[in-house]
């Protein structure tokens, strides 16, 4: 359907000729907005959209242009979700707070050094004389910070910020880019962050209750091809062949050794570039669908315990559509 891109093939003519042509229109994120902010329960939605859509619209056109920025709806209903959280664990506080307080500390994590004062001048301008402290998790930060130092590392504060930054962008988005050059800690912010959750309670009321423990598996997409990462059909014998992401996905969903029903967090590590030719496979993963689709006609579902983590180097081979599917964690040098 889409005439030249990378990673899809083009339907032939024969099938096209079933389709007709249709006019389509650019969507009113604005009314969107608006409607879901009323539907996370803040009853002064209608001026809150139009704000939040001037920050993006001019974040968008102010700040320089990176592969891995996305100002689409797909962020804005990220924003909007965790905003509604905030919202209900707190409905007492000033909706404009609340909703400062979540397109700052969201969209934080994936802005570059340079663009940081330009970000916090848009969102300063838009909510004059508001000032809302970042919330702070401290139990969370003091374990982060107990297990880098016992992990052998030094607990600097940057680091320990993007590690807390990592934990919450995990709780409300299922796919995660870690982007970042060589030699940034990428892998250690998220080993780190491992070892953290294993050493949670489930439940802080209840100590002696289930541990959070995180399993992770590690693929590397680049050192295979497609058909031996996701699976190939046999054409002439019509025999099925898995491949390494369809084992990993569904021992992990029918949880099959060495994955246990009692692990709450189930990663899966894909540590290699990006490009359209496997990552298009993923995308109906990555997005609200969680669902793999084999060749075979089997669907793996994405279980609510398993998370995706893509640590690469940069996504300039990957397509705004796969970059709009996931949180961002830019790691600066």
């Amino acid at each position: 359907m889409n005439p030249g891109y990378a990673g899809r093939t083009e339907l032939p003519e024969n099938l096209k000729a079933l389709f007709r042509s249709c006019a389509m229109v650019v969507p009113d994120i604005v009314l969107i907005c608006e409607n879901m902010l009323m539907s996370e329960g803040f009853a002064t939605a209608k001026g809150l959209s139009k704000k939040f859509m001037c920050l993006y619209n001019l974040a968008k056109s102010l700040l320089s242009k990176q592969i891995h920025y996305d100002w689409g709806l797909r962020a804005v209903k990220s924003v909007l979700r965790q905003a509604g959280g905030l919202k209900r664990a707190e409905p007492d506080v000033d909706e404009e707070i609340i909703l400062m307080r979540g397109l700052r500390d969201f969209n934080w994590p994936k802005i570059v050094i340079e663009d940081r004062q330009i970000f916090l001048g848009l969102i300063n301008d838009l909510f004059p004389r508001i000032v809302a402290p970042p919330q702070i998790n401290e139990v969370n930060q003091k374990r982060i910070r107990d297990c880098t130092v016992a992990s052998g590392f030094q607990p600097d504060e940057s680091f320990i910020l993007k590690v807390v930054q990592l934990s919450e962008i995990l709780d409300v988005r299922h796919s995660v880019f870690i982007v970042g050059n060589p030699g940034t800690a990428k892998s250690t912010i998220w080993k780190v962050l491992q070892t953290a959750n294993g050493v949670t309670p489930v439940d802080e009321a209840k100590p002696d209750g289930p541990k959070k423990i995180t399993i992770d598996a590690i693929v590397d997409p680049k050192h295979v091809n497609s058909a031996e990462l996701y699976g190939d059909m046999n054409v002439k014998t019509r025999e099925w062949k898995d491949g390494i992401l369809a084992v990993v996905m569904r021992d992990m969903k029918n949880n099959t050794a060495p994955y246990k029903e009692e692990q709450t967090q189930k990663w899966i590590v894909l540590d290699g570039d990006v490009d359209p030719e496997w990552i298009e496979t993923m995308n109906t993963v990555m997005d609200d669908n969680k669902v793999l689709t084999l060749v075979s006609s089997e669907r793996i579902p994405l279980t609510p315990s398993m998370r995706l983590l893509l640590e690469i180097s940069h996504l300039k081979n990957a397509t705004p559509a796969t970059v709009s599917r996931g949180g961002v964690l830019y790691v600066n040098d």
